[in-house]
């Protein structure tokens, strides 16, 4: 189970990747239509309903991953998909300098030390109302996300971007919750499910309007450094998400250059 685990992070994190550049390109085709009639446009983008199917089957990758694997290396390896955004940038005609190809390696090795510094373990089981408070903080991205739509320019995009990160960070944390509880039909009455079904669509909506009004790595790299650190913080203090003994130090600098790495190519692609 703990290498299924492994390889349904990393197919989350390609999966992600190629979705953000596919919707991107839909995102885009529908610019010109302002309001809801253009993040209606959107989805009817071909490019764009292409990314969703990703978008899906990495999300089927997540939850399968976070069933073992804590929060903070799930979520960091999902981050790096901004990595994958970039190269498919690239192959699109956006130029990348050394700068860039270096981000990419520092993310890279952060990765490689949060996978060594992890320990593997389902979630600590939360409370009821634990549950029902994951829920009813859906209102925090929804209310930024509201405020971002009706702004204009840069503000828009970082607070569309930054909603996004949070609906995605909702969806995170009620996956990693659920891991402790068994496959039944009692799932349907749990408010961690209700809680998916609510981030996950508010969150690829925000995310899709993100796109449309900004840079493609740069909403990319803002939404997952979001979805990085909340999570992650979640993980530690709610979930006991844990770091191997004696590797504490690895997995902050770990932690520190995935986020370094997701921050450059955000500054660099400006």
């Amino acid at each position: 189970m703990l290498v299924v685990s492994w390889v349904a992070a990393f197919v989350a994190c390609l999966s992600y990747g190629v979705a953000t550049v596919l919707q991107s390109v839909g995102a885009r085709r529908a610019a010109s239509a302002a309001g809801v009639s253009g993040v209606l446009g959107i989805f009817a983008q071909l490019p764009y309903l292409a990314g969703l199917v990703l978008d899906t089957l990495g999300f089927v990758g997540s939850v399968v991953a976070l069933r073992q694997l804590p929060l903070f290396l799930v979520e960091a390896i999902i981050a790096a998909s901004v990595g994958v955004t970039a190269v498919g940038a690239a192959l699109r005609g956006e130029h990348l300098a050394r700068r860039d190809w270096g981000a990419l390696g520092v993310l890279v090795t952060g990765l490689v030390l949060l996978s060594l510094s992890a320990s593997p373990a389902a979630a600590a089981a939360t409370s009821r109302s634990q549950d029902w408070l994951i829920l009813g903080l859906v209102l925090v991205p929804l209310t930024i996300g509201l405020l971002g739509f009706k702004l204009t320019g840069r503000a828009s995009v970082a607070l569309l971007s930054i909603a996004a990160g949070l609906g995605f960070s909702g969806v995170a944390t009620s996956a990693r919750a659920m891991s402790s509880d068994p496959i039944s039909l009692e799932l349907l009455t749990n408010p961690l499910l209700w809680a998916i079904l609510a981030y996950g669509p508010l969150g690829i909506a925000l995310f899709a309007v993100a796109l449309q009004r900004g840079k493609a790595t740069v909403v990319a790299a803002t939404t997952f450094v979001i979805q990085v650190v909340v999570p992650s913080t979640i993980g530690l203090l709610l979930f006991g998400d844990g770091i191997a003994q004696g590797r504490t130090l690895v997995a902050a600098a770990g932690f520190l250059c995935a986020i370094g790495g997701t921050i450059a190519l955000s500054r660099f692609a400006e």
